[in-house]
């Protein structure tokens, strides 16, 4: 199976890491959540019913995997926070019997 992300075919490893994300409820919701605007994790939680320590989690695989951009601010009071958005817009997968199988992520 091949993944094409934005024009380009991933190694192996990466590939199948992104298949095993895609494939998670949980992470799909994340990245719905996020496809639109920024999100703080707690934004996410409460809109997708995830535990915050799960959007934590899934956050930081997404983000290492390429699937989700960080950025950070400073509120009036001092405190450091982030917001998580989806670098995903659509994803599509292609049967052929003649080759395998091509997920396209762009």
């Amino acid at each position: 199976m091949q993944i094409v992300q934005q024009g380009r075919i991933l190694e192996e490893k990466i590939a199948d890491e992104i298949l095993k994300i895609i494939s998670n409820d949980q992470a799909m919701q994340i990245l719905q959540a996020t496809t639109d605007i920024p999100k703080s994790a707690w934004e996410i939680s409460t809109k997708s019913r995830i535990p915050l320590t799960q959007v934590y989690r899934w956050v930081r695989r997404l983000h290492n995997s390429g699937l989700v951009r960080i950025s950070g601010n400073t509120n009036s009071s001092g405190k450091k926070f982030f917001m998580y958005q989806s670098k995903i817009n659509s994803i599509k997968v292609s049967l052929n019997a003649s080759t395998e199988p091509i997920i396209e992520i762009s």
